[in-house]
This record gives C-alpha cells, structure tokens and sequence, in this order.
C-alpha cells in the first residue's frame, strides 16, 4: 500500500494518479490519500505528488533504521519510543507537506498515521522546475510561459490514455513496452520553449513550431545543448497554425499544446468588452487549430492536451464553443474541471482533451 500527499490542484492530482490505475483509493485528508496499484514502476512519473510514502510492517522497521540514527517526524512521543528502541539519537519535527534538503539526501523520513508506519520513498523533484524556470534562455514573464509542472501533468495525462483506453485489451507485459517508445511531443505554440525542455529531459522527442520562428535563433545554443545532453530530437518548422500543415512527415505519436496565449493582460481595468474580444481572438484560432490537425488525426491516431484561458469572474464562453466545434472533428471531447491559475492573477488555464 502506498500513501501520498498532494498539494493545491487535487483534481488535476487525482487525474494524473489515473496513469498509476490506483486501486481501494482513499482519501484520508484533504491531501493524504492512499492506494495500491499493479503499476509501482510508474510511480515515479507523478509529479503533482509532494511526498509519496511506503507502508512498512513493524517488524522491517529495525532494518530500516539500521543504519540511519537521524529521522525526520511530526509525532515527538513517536521519537521518544524510537529513541529507546533502536539508539536514535536526532529527530525533527515538521509538517508533512514541507520537504527539506538534508533529510531527502542524508535522512529517513518516518510517519506514523493511524497506528501504521509509512517510509518516505519519493520527494517531488523541485529542482526540475527550479532549472527550467532559470536555465531555459530568453527567460521573462512578460511572455507569460506555460508553468512547468502543469506542462508536465499534461504530458502525463496523454500517457495514461494512450496506455489504458488503447491498450486496455493487452496485458501488462504489451503496456510496459510501449511505455518505453520513444514518443514525439509537438508544441505548435512553443514560444519560450518549456514543452521542448521538459520533453527532451523526460526522453522524449520534440518538434517546435510556431508562426515565427525568429526567436528560436536566440536560443540555438540552448537547443544544440538539450539535444547532445538527451540524444533526443528537437526539430524546429515554421507553421500559422491556420493553414495546412507544412510538414507531414513528423512521426506524430504525440500532441501537447500550451494556450495561445494569456496577454493582453487582464487586470482590474480591462473592460468586459475587451475580455469578449479576448475569448474571440482565441477561439478563431483554436477553430483553424483543431480543423487542421483534424485532417491527419486517423492517420496518425492523434490525442490532443491543452489549455485554454479562463478569465476568473468573467463570462467564458470560451470553452462551450471549443467543445461543440471540437466534437464536430474529433470523437471525444473532455475537460478537467478544476482551474491552474496563480495567485494574483485574471487569467487561469483549463485543461482540455481531445481523443
């Protein structure tokens, strides 16, 4: 059994843990769930996990603190006990969603929860997203990047309906081996770069396009290094996303994209007018979007993630629109209901899929 903690976004937590196909899940707490699943090795893909935890018996605990006399716990009573059981010398106390340097390199992180024991096993890996934010070259908000980790959640999400709703018929031994092909992600919005990082880190190919590519020579560097780094491809072409694709030679196993765009920026200025305008702009090309790779989607079996603007107390008729064109092209179209939006900011993301 296995326990896990999440953060802010439990529902795009909960369908990212669909990837794992968790079975008996139940939520403890807001945050704390717990689960078994036939799929262990898939574990580490989630990212939206703070913490993930191991059940352990009472009596592997003694070989657990063998050689470890420095544990990181909340309950001091819990301590004490361990104290005089097995010579612990050191302990801390903490709350459960904090995670700290020195105890995921150097310690071992014990709970206690209802009268079981859980092992920390697994952190979220934060320095990912920490280089990427800061490594990735032409580095500004003013482009209003796509958030690493919701890009990743995204990629998960395509995973897991490739392998369940395709594969369901196949054993695991089938699921596991496409699990390791090599995917294609293409990004007809890429702009700043963040799907191409984080696919090449997560071992996939890429393909970046946008209607300029000017930009991309600034970071020429930049993409010669990912690509020696990975031994993964990061093809580049130039594509208005309103006419006919202009290379259809892609091996096209994989579709994310980011929103258009969220500027102009919305504040506590801007118009209702103006806002309709916005959603106006966005859905035309959204329409050409869809209508286009429509044409090569039996062909290549294409299952689309992205996100679309939602502007917070506003009226959004962004995303009915999208669904009734969507569905007219493509066989299904679904929507994780919950927002991605940061703190202080108009505009939030929706997470749409195409399949």
């Amino acid at each position: 059994m296995f326990f896990a903690i999440i953060w802010k976004n439990k529902q795009l937590s909960l369908a990212e843990l669909e990837l794992i196909k968790p079975n008996n899940l139940k939520e403890i707490t807001n945050i704390l769930f717990t689960f078994d699943t036939d799929f262990p090795e898939l574990l580490n893909k989630l990212w939206w996990v703070i913490k993930r935890w191991e059940l352990i018996e009472n009596e592997d605990l003694a070989e657990e603190l063998e050689w470890k006399k420095i544990i990181w716990t909340k309950d001091k009573d819990f301590w004490i006990k361990l104290k005089r059981q097995f010579g612990i010398k050191r302990f801390k106390l903490v709350d459960r969603i904090k995670t700290d340097i020195e105890v995921k390199k150097q310690w071992l992180e014990i709970v206690k929860f209802h009268n079981s024991i859980w092992v920390v096993r697994w952190y979220q890996n934060i320095k990912l997203y920490e280089k990427m934010d800061f490594e990735k070259p032409s580095r500004s908000m003013k482009m209003w990047m796509m958030p690493a980790k919701l890009n990743h959640i995204m990629l998960n999400i395509w995973i897991k309906l490739f392998l369940y709703d395709e594969l369901e018929q196949k054993n695991y031994q089938q699921t596991n081996l496409q699990l390791n092909k090599v995917f294609t992600v293409w990004d007809p919005f890429s702009w700043s770069g963040t799907s191409g990082f984080l696919a090449n880190y997560l071992w996939y190919n890429f393909v970046w396009s946008d209607i300029d590519i000017k930009h991309l020579e600034i970071n020429k560097k930049w993409r010669q290094k990912q690509v020696e780094s990975n031994n993964k491809k990061f093809e580049i072409f130039q594509q208005d996303i309103t006419q006919d694709l202009v290379k259809n030679t892609i091996n096209w196993n994989f579709l994310i994209v980011s929103e258009w765009r969220l500027w102009p920026m919305v504040t506590e200025k801007t118009t209702k007018n103006e806002i309709t305008k916005y959603q106006e702009k966005v859905l035309e090309l959204y329409k050409w979007f869809i209508k286009t790779i429509s044409k090569i989607k039996e062909k290549h079996n294409l299952k689309a993630v992205f996100t679309i603007p939602y502007y917070i107390k506003q009226n959004n008729f962004l995303e009915q629109e999208i669904e009734e064109f969507s569905t007219k092209m493509w066989r299904k179209f679904t929507t994780i209901n919950e927002l991605y939006s940061r703190e202080k900011q108009k505009v939030a993301r929706k997470i749409i899929v195409l399949k």
